[in-house]
C-alpha cells in the first residue's frame, strides 16, 4: 500500500514558522513540521508535510498571501521502503 503525501520546501525557517501558523487548526491540510528529508536539497531544514489532496488548494493559498516557498513535492511511502520526492510544483 502506497501512501502519498505532500512537502513543501522553504528558503527560511521564518518561512516555514509562518505557514505552518497559517494551517494551525485547520484539519484539512494535516500540516506538520518535519526536518527536509536528505534527499531533497531545500534552503532550510525544515519542510512542511501536508495531506497530498489539498495541493491545488495550498498552493493557491501559498501565492494569494504571498508567502514564499522553495518547492513542492510529491512525496511517496511504501512499507518497508524509503519515502521517495518527485519535484511537483
Amino acid at each position: 500500500m502506497k501512501n502519498e503525501f505532500g512537502l513543501v520546501t522553504f528558503k527560511s525557517t521564518h518561512q516555514a514558522i509562518k505557514v505552518k501558523e497559517l494551517l494551525d487548526g485547520n484539519e484539512e491540510y494535516k500540516a506538520n513540521i518535519i526536518s527536509t528529508p536528505g534527499q531533497i536539497s531545500a534552503g532550510c531544514g525544515m519542510s512542511l508535510r501536508f495531506n497530498y489532496d489539498k495541493k491545488e488548494s495550498l498552493k493557491e493559498m501559498l501565492n494569494d498571501k504571498s508567502l514564499g516557498y522553495q518547492n513542492i513535492y510529491k512525496g511517496t511511502r511504501s512499507i518497508g521502503v524509503r519515502s521517495t520526492y518527485t519535484l511537483d510544483n
